[in-house]
């Protein structure tokens, strides 16, 4: 098969969404399928364009044979299929289709029994199963964003879980989550300074987002990592030679209108110290629960968070002084387990934990005793661990327990959320609907604290977003004295008054409980 050589990140992927996968059924079922991709009349449009492109970038990660056609005379196919080649040079662009991915409106033959369409309409995404869906002319990415990635999640239902249901004539507005209309809403200018934290997953796709949206002033990239060959599966905006780059800078080359990006390779502590904590407008792609606490702890004046973890994704945005807090979502609910009984017990040598304790704290490299005993306890062959001897043990657990490397992929299920491998288009959701909320944020539209949660699994669900309050116990930064008045303080109480969206006094009350909530989340 044409498979990118980063598809060993693809198969833990689908193997923790899906328990009982091995490297034989992914193999075979990938084997089987042409995605066909129909470029209709209207995906000329600004928004047609848009989707298209976030649609091959999806796909070309994973999909080994791709074939585009367009009913228009224009360069389009050939761009699509260029774009694809950057993305997997060893991608097919040849053959019949086995289902079809319809853009705009078409009137070309059907290509393949099976077809999806995608659309969208300004902040409003539209996806169908049955019907052509139209394609908007505005300058606003984020309903094409969102159908993309919904077409991207009903084509891998449709091929990994043939039995599940798909979507059906369904509308995702950006604006507001829990609508099924368009939204007329002016351009944003930014007044004041926007910090994007993490260019990962999720970062890279709310890049993409931000980049076409119509806005001007600047934005800050801070991640203080670069690109290796395990991001490609689901980093939107990387091409295969990129691997290597700094993710900021890879970032950055996509804002070439009226926003601007400034790259810092900084990891966020030291770039909130650099500035001395002081962020307007904060966006948080982060990995970890504790970066998250630390961001909010900084007190910026607004504060939106996005995060996948096994079975969902989510956006959250926060009213500290009114609403639950970033620190709210991430307090832990009970006694969490010490790093080194949560390997050991992964490793089924809980006997060993002080051996384990020792080399953690060490970060020395793991002996072969130690390697035999977890390949008795766990019955794996020792030469499956042996590639291990003498590195860090968190690369054995993170890389070979997590990531498929010694532990067959049928045997991962799913993983903790902290090395959980999110599916490329559950990332680019979130990543979508982070960017959405920054806008929404500078109209003026956040409301109370928000959660939005989806499970790209399943089809969407009818309510989507919902309040989130406090954390119940009084134990959060939010509710401490001495931090409200360190806010109140730091804006002179000139904080501005949010709009509360359309519908939102019905939508209730709830206390936010999630994996994300308990431990940390890959963006």
């Amino acid at each position: 098969m044409a498979i990118p050589d980063y598809f060993a990140r693809n198969a833990v992927a689908i193997a923790q969404a899906i328990s009982g996968l091995d490297e034989d059924r992914l193999s075979g079922a990938l084997d089987k399928v042409r995605v066909g991709v129909t470029l209709g009349r209207d995906s000329e449009h600004i928004e047609g364009r848009a989707l298209t492109d976030l649609l091959v970038r999806l796909l070309a990660r994973l999909y080994p044979t791709l074939i585009f056609r367009a009913e228009s005379k224009s360069a389009a196919a050939e761009s699509a299929r260029d774009l694809a080649r950057r993305i997997n040079p060893h991608v097919t662009l040849e053959g019949k289709p086995t289902i079809e991915l319809v853009v705009g409106s078409t009137r070309l033959r059907s290509w393949a029994s099976q077809r999806l369409y995608a659309g969208s309409t300004g902040w409003t995404a539209t996806f169908s199963d049955n019907k052509p869906q139209s394609c908007g002319n505005s300058n606003i990415p984020f309903g094409a964003g969102v159908a993309a990635c919904l077409a991207a999640a009903n084509l891998f239902r449709r091929v990994f879980l043939p039995e599940s249901a798909l979507d059906t004539d369904v509308t995702f507005d950006t604006m507001d989550h829990n609508r099924a209309a368009g939204s007329s809403i002016p351009t944003a200018k930014m007044s004041t300074d926007l910090v994007l934290a993490g260019c990962g997953a999720i970062g890279n796709a709310a890049v993409w987002a931000l980049s076409r949206a119509p806005m001007s002033g600047k934005i800050t990239l801070v991640d203080h990592q670069s690109i290796d060959l395990g991001n490609l599966q689901r980093y939107v905006l990387a091409d295969r030679v990129d691997e290597g780059s700094a993710k900021p800078a890879v970032a950055a080359r996509f804002f070439i209108g009226a926003l601007k990006a400034i790259p810092v390779e900084q990891d966020l502590a030291s770039f909130l110290e650099t500035n001395g904590h002081r962020i307007d407008h904060l966006l948080l792609a982060l990995d970890s629960a504790q970066d998250r606490r630390a961001a909010q702890a900084s007190l910026p004046r607004w504060i939106t968070n996005a995060w996948t973890q096994p079975g969902d994704l989510g956006i959250s945005t926060h009213d500290f002084l009114n609403g639950a807090c970033v620190s709210c979502l991430y307090l832990p609910e009970r006694a969490l387990m010490n790093e080194d009984a949560i390997i050991a017990d992964a490793f089924g040598v809980s006997s060993r934990i002080m051996e384990i304790r020792v080399l953690l704290h060490r970060n020395d490299g793991v002996p072969r005793s130690l390697l035999e005993a977890i390949a008795a306890a766990k019955d794996i062959p020792l030469d499956r661990l042996l590639p291990f001897e003498g590195k860090p043990l968190r690369k054995l657990y993170v890389d070979g327990f997590c990531g498929g490397a010694a532990l067959p992929l049928s045997r991962i299920g799913k993983p903790r959320a902290e090395v959980h491998v999110p599916l490329a288009h559950q990332s680019a959701l979130a990543g979508v609907l982070l960017a959405a909320a920054a806008i929404r944020g500078k109209l003026g539209v956040l409301g109370n604290s928000n959660v939005t949660q989806l499970d790209v699994l399943k089809p969407l669900p009818p309510i989507r977003t919902r309040t989130v309050a406090k954390d119940p116990r009084g134990i959060c930064i939010c509710q401490d004295a001495d931090y409200r008045d360190a806010y109140l303080s730091k804006y002179q109480q000139t904080r501005p008054k949010s709009r509360v969206t359309p519908n939102a006094s019905r939508r209730g009350t709830i206390r936010l409980r999630t994996g994300a909530a308990k431990s940390r989340s890959r963006a």
